[in-house]
């Protein structure tokens, strides 16, 4: 038995400040990292894109990920297992209090479940026991609400309590379960302790047993056992039980709907995901959550602590907060849209008054205000997809404007799923004081030029300099520019060279940029591995990246080649794609 601890996350992908400056030789510059902390060889001498699927074969082991484990739900999805099981009120007083923790957004990062805690020991208890005795109160003082129940009888109140134990444990109850559930009711309204007869009412009773079960290690846990056996690949399946919880909290950080509950029960669910992921996605949960598990993996959420100085830019709070909700906004247009690239080609954007003025330089469109967002179309010849977003763009920001390397590695692991190695401190401090020095005083060519002339920095920064330079036609808070006017307005030149993992082509802008980055198979096979490593929950279950020449990556690749065969190139596809593979649905056996 694998029980799952979730560890500090190699997937935290980009430093900032002066440690990006340089790699180097000292380095050794061996190649750069995929972010599950798995070596790539070369960093980008092949063409790109997936290993050959057929290359694993449909019998490979390296198909499935994950062994069999038990995991800890985290802080968020017990309360969501509140809201879902309770109510809005019950869960939204319980996050006002603060009793039970939630990690800000701000301090998020992707996956979203890496870094929480996964066990359960005298300090992590406390936090628990708190959650249910005030559920446990809460259901007490509004039992008819709660339970519906117009009178107060124990024939209504077991009713509750065992139609809600099956949500609660995401599965029928088995006989014995079932058996001491009722029976704990039975003795909460009348029992003996110490010689003395203590009774409750029916409301209290029910609180308790509500208590009792918010307790229960069949709520708090996710069980991946499975019970079928599969040869090929060989491993465990998951139950239907099991799969319930493993798509719902995938697709929505919720527990399973009553419709994927159904499914389950009449053990269909494995045969019918695809129709239950394109509902799931439909729905404003599953859209809202997989939305915010994109601003996780793009670091919008991180806006709000951009270090951009108002001093020398026109920002604060409410430009940021104007920036996060576009970003939100574009998000929630390209996500579900036709085509899974638009992501990277889109130029609809959504502006208030003050992003049109400051950030745009646009007359406002009709019926934006301060507060209210109009769609917009941007200038083809500026703007696409996330890669010129303000939200995008600013987040990655330095205080001083000088963006190009913070900038270049962000689009690396987003878009390709590579990290370059951080530099050493210790040797190369001092160089990289030096250099970050004359970066006001030098353009982008410049800058990227120096490095490659160093004998010291060269060989690391070729791998991702490239991605900089585009995007040096947009300032600190993501304006348009075409000069640098700390540089006496000298034009901007944004052509380069890109690495051979993208194609190698020559482009000029962030436009020919992003349009480079969605013709590229990396791009796909990176979104892919991404979104497969956030489904395995644990980034010790880690998937490889397909490179070709380098590790075939099965799992990703079979992804990749699953969506590609499918019939929608959409994000929704690209989900489908990851729960009709071998990781998503069979287990390693324990060993």
């Amino acid at each position: 038995m694998h029980y799952a601890r979730r560890r500090s996350s190699s997937m935290r992908w980009f430093s900032t400040g002066a440690v990006t400056l340089c790699a180097g030789l000292v380095m050794g510059c061996q190649g750069m990292v995929s972010p599950s902390g798995v070596g790539t060889g070369t960093g980008g001498s092949g063409a790109g894109g997936a290993g050959s699927p057929s290359s694993c074969g449909t019998a490979d082991a390296r198909l499935v990920v994950a062994p069999q484990r038990v995991m800890l739900l985290t802080k968020a999805q017990i309360i969501n297992t509140v809201r879902y099981l309770i109510d809005d009120k019950e869960a939204n007083d319980l996050l006002a209090s603060g009793m039970f923790s939630i990690t800000s957004n701000l301090e998020k990062h992707f996956p979203p479940a890496d870094g929480e805690e996964q066990s359960i020991n005298e300090t992590s208890i406390l936090p628990l026991t708190n959650l249910a005795e005030h559920v446990s109160k809460y259901v007490t003082a509004n039992f008819a609400a709660v339970t519906k129940c117009a009178t107060a009888t124990d024939a209504c109140a077991t009713a509750y309590l065992n139609a809600l134990a099956v949500k609660a444990y995401r599965r029928a109850l088995k006989a014995d379960e079932q058996t001491r559930f009722s029976t704990l009711y039975t003795t909460l309204k009348s029992q003996m302790v110490n010689g003395y007869a203590v009774t409750t009412t029916i409301q209290e009773a029910t609180g308790y047993a509500v208590w009792g079960l918010m307790m229960s290690p069949q709520l708090t846990w996710r069980w991946e056992i499975g019970s079928q056996v599969s040869t090929a690949p060989a491993g465990v399946y998951l139950t239907d039980d099991e799969l319930a919880s493993q798509l719902s909290f995938f697709l929505t950080d919720q527990p399973p709907d009553d419709m994927v509950l159904a499914s389950a029960k009449a053990g269909m669910l494995r045969t019918n995901l695809p129709s239950h992921v394109t509902r799931i996605l439909q729905s404003p949960v599953g859209k809202a959550w997989m939305r915010n598990v994109m601003e996780l993996y793009f670091l919008l959420n991180q806006l709000p602590a951009s270090p951009v100085d108002p001093g020398k830019f026109p920002v604060d709070s409410g430009l940021l907060a104007s920036m996060q909700t576009e970003g939100q906004m574009f998000l929630d247009s390209v996500l579900w849209g036709p085509d899974l690239k638009q992501l990277l080609l889109s130029r609809t954007t959504f502006v208030n008054t003050r992003l049109a003025e400051t950030v745009y330089k646009v007359p406002a469109p009709t019926g934006a205000t301060l507060d209210n967002f109009v769609k917009l179309e941007l200038p083809a010849d500026q703007r696409s997809g996330i890669v010129t977003n303000p939200a995008f763009l600013t987040a990655r920001s330095h205080s001083d404007g000088q963006n190009l390397i913070s900038r270049a590695k962000t689009i690396k692991p987003a878009f390709v799923c590579l990290i370059p190695p951080a530099p050493n401190l210790d040797v190369l401090g001092g160089a990289i004081a030096e250099a970050a020095g004359n970066f006001s005083k030098q353009t982008g060519q410049e800058q990227a030029k120096a490095r490659a002339d160093n004998v010291v920095c060269g060989t690391c920064h070729a791998l991702f300099d490239s991605y900089g330079l585009p995007l040096e036609y947009y300032d600190a808070i993501a304006r348009y520019r075409t000069t640098y006017d700390y540089l006496d307005n000298r034009a901007i030149d944004g052509t380069t060279t890109l690495p051979k993992e993208v194609g190698g082509a020559t482009v000029k802008n962030a436009v020919e940029l992003a349009k480079a980055l969605s013709d590229s198979p990396a791009f796909t096979t990176c979104l892919a591995k991404s979104m497969l490593q956030y489904a395995m929950t644990e980034l010790s279950a880690f998937v490889e990246l397909p490179v070709p020449g380098g590790p075939p990556g099965c799992a990703a690749a079979d992804v990749v080649a699953k969506y590609d065969s499918g019939p929608n190139k959409t994000f929704t596809g690209l989900l489908t794609a990851v729960t009709q593979s071998p990781a998503f649905v069979i287990r390693k056996p324990a060993q």
